[in-house]
C-alpha cells in the first residue's frame, strides 16, 4: 500500500502520470504549436486558391491587382480551456456509443477508450484532428486491447453513416499519440477488491466500533461502493484523475465522497496491520496517514467538481459556441483524415518499393562478389577443408 511497485512499473505511471503544473504546461505547448500550424495551413490554402484564381484571370487576358492586405488571413484559434471542453465532449460521445452498441460495450472498455482519447489530445489538438475523427477508432481499439471482440463490419453497422475506413484510417495516428502503450490501469478493479476487504475487516471488528457486522456494515459498505462505482464510470473519466492520481487513490477518493468515515477507518486498519519499522513507527504511520488523506481528499474534490454539460443549460450553450468556433479554425489540410491516411500509405508504398528494389540490387551485387571471392557456390573441396 505504501509502495505500489507493480503500478510504478507500468507504462501508465511512467508515461501518463503528471503534476497539475506539468499537465497544464503540456497542454499550453500543444495548443500553441497547433495554433501556429493551423494559421500556416490557412495561409497555404489561401495562397493556393489565390494562385489558382490568378491563373484563371491571366488565361482570360484580364489583369489582377492585389490590395495591401490580400495575403493576410486572420483565424481565431481555440484556447486551452476550449480544447479541453471539446475533448470532454468527445469522451461523452464515446460513452453514448458504448451504451448504444449491441451488445453493449462494458464500462471498463469504454473507460479505456476515453483514456485513449484523453491521452491522444495531450500532444494533439482538436484543431488538427477533430474528436469525431478519432473517437470511433479509440473505442474500436479499446475493444481489441481489452479483449472484447467485435468485428469491424459489425462495429460499423452499429453506427450511423460511418464506413470501415473512417474507423481504420486514424489507427496508426492514434497509436503514435498513445506512444504505442495500450495498457490502462483502472480503479474499478481496486474498488471491487476494496469492497470485499472492507466487509471482511468490518466482520472482524477492525473498522472501529461504529462499523461492525452488527451495525449493518455490509449494507453500508455496499451503498458506498455502488456510489463510488458510478463516480468511477463518469467523473473519473471526464476529469484529469487518471493523469494526477494512482488507481488506488482514485477509488478511495470515490468511496470517500460516499462515506468519509468508512475510508478513514479502512486506511487506519490497513496501516495498523503493517509490521513496525522503528521505535517511532506510530508517528511515521500517523504522518503517512495524514499525507495519504490529503492526497485522497484532493482527488475527491476533483471528482466532485465534475458537472455534466447535459445537466447545465449554460454549459450546453458554451459547447455550441466552441463547436462553431472549432468549425471555423479546423485545420483545412487535416479535415479528411481518410484521404490523408491514404496519401501517406501511397507515399510509403512508393518509397518502400524503391527501397526494396535498391536493397535487392545491392544484395545481388554482394552475392556475386562473394561467389567470385569464395569460388564454387557449394563451397571449397572437402579435402581442402580437411587439410
Amino acid at each position: 500500500m505504501i509502495e505500489d511497485d507493480i503500478y510504478r512499473a507500468s507504462s501508465q505511471y511512467r508515461y501518463w502520470s503528471y503534476t497539475r503544473e506539468s499537465l497544464a504546461r503540456i497542454r499550453e505547448e500543444t495548443n500553441k504549436l497547433a495554433s501556429q500550424r493551423v494559421k500556416a495551413a490557412f495561409r497555404r490554402v489561401h495562397a493556393a486558391n489565390k494562385s489558382s484564381q490568378n491563373g484563371d484571370h491571366h488565361n482570360d487576358g484580364t489583369q489582377h491587382s492585389e490590395g495591401a492586405g490580400a495575403d493576410h488571413v486572420e483565424i481565431e484559434t481555440l484556447t486551452v480551456d476550449e480544447e479541453l471542453k471539446i475533448v470532454e465532449w468527445g469522451c461523452s460521445k464515446i460513452m453514448d456509443m458504448g451504451e448504444a452498441m449491441n451488445p453493449r460495450i462494458p464500462s471498463h472498455v469504454v473507460a479505456t477508450a476515453i483514456q485513449y482519447l484523453r491521452r491522444f489530445y495531450l500532444t494533439n489538438s482538436p484543431m488538427t484532428y477533430h474528436p469525431k475523427q478519432i473517437m470511433m477508432c479509440a473505442l474500436y481499439l479499446a475493444t481489441k486491447a481489452d479483449h472484447f471482440y467485435i468485428s469491424l463490419s459489425r462495429f460499423v453497422a452499429e453506427l450511423n453513416n460511418v464506413s470501415e475506413d473512417d474507423v481504420k484510417a486514424p489507427e496508426f495516428l492514434l497509436l503514435q499519440g498513445l506512444r504505442f502503450t495500450l495498457d490502462v490501469r483502472h480503479p474499478m478493479k481496486g474498488l471491487q477488491g476494496g469492497h470485499v476487504e472492507m466487509n471482511v475487516l468490518a466482520e472482524e471488528g477492525r473498522l472501529g466500533g461504529s462499523i461492525t457486522k452488527a451495525s449493518g456494515s455490509e449494507k453500508r459498505v455496499g451503498v458506498a461502493a455502488d456510489k463510488a462505482k458510478k463516480l468511477l464510470a463518469t467523473a473519473a473519466q471526464m476529469t484529469d484523475a487518471y493523469f494526477l492520481y494512482t488507481p488506488s487513490q482514485i477509488w478511495l477518493a470515490a468511496v470517500m465522497i460516499a462515506d468519509r468515515e468508512l475510508v478513514e477507518a479502512y486506511i487506519s486498519a490497513k496501516l495498523d496491520a503493517l509490521p513496525p519499522t522503528a521505535d517511532d513507527s506510530d508517528t511515521i504511520a500517523e504522518k503517512f496517514k495524514q499525507k495519504l488523506m490529503v492526497t485522497i481528499s484532493s482527488c475527491a474534490t476533483l471528482l466532485e467538481s465534475y458537472r455534466s454539460s447535459e445537466d447545465d443549460a449554460a454549459q450546453r450553450k458554451e459547447m455550441r459556441r466552441i463547436g462553431k468556433k472549432l468549425t471555423v479554425c479546423q485545420n483545412p489540410e487535416k479535415m479528411d483524415i481518410v484521404a490523408v491516411a491514404r496519401a501517406k500509405a501511397a507515399a510509403k508504398r512508393e518509397g518502400a518499393e524503391g527501397t526494396d528494389t535498391d536493397k535487392a540490387l545491392k544484395k545481388r551485387k554482394l552475392e556475386r562478389e562473394r561467389l567470385e571471392r569464395d569460388g564454387d557456390v557449394f563451397g571449397p573441396e572437402l579435402k581442402d577443408i580437411k587439410g
